[in-house]
């Protein structure tokens, strides 16, 4: 009968390396790279800071899309209910106290951009 023998492989000690390891990853540089199960927010509500400083709000308000998508809601014409609904929207938002006055300005202008494209 033949016995068997076993034969002990001697494996090499590992290496150790001089370099120092990152202690914090590199934060990925597109979005590919973004591991599967972080999740970037859907959308991001902004709320806007009221002042009660008018000028304040009309430089709030002229940042905004808000004159333009009115002005394209409309088609570039509105009547004054339309007008008074706008500005209703607006103390909504927290824009007012502001100057109407330079409201209506900025629409006059964004009507102008919307007719010349």
């Amino acid at each position: 009968m033949a016995t068997k023998k076993t034969v002990k492989k001697e494996t090499a000690p590992a290496k150790k390396t001089t370099a120092a390891k990152p202690a914090v990853k590199a934060a990925p540089k597109t979005v590919k790279e973004m591991p599967k199960s972080a999740k970037a927010p859907k959308t991001v509500k902004i709320i806007p800071v009221k002042t009660d400083d008018p000028e304040e709000n009309i430089k709030r308000f002229a940042k905004t899309a808000l004159a333009m998508n009115f002005v394209k809601a409309h088609n570039g014409s509105w009547n004054h209910a339309d007008w008074l609904n706008f500005l209703r929207e607006l103390e909504e938002k927290g824009y007012f106290p502001i100057d109407t006055d330079r409201v209506g300005l900025i629409l006059e202008d964004k009507k102008v951009i919307f007719f010349s494209k």
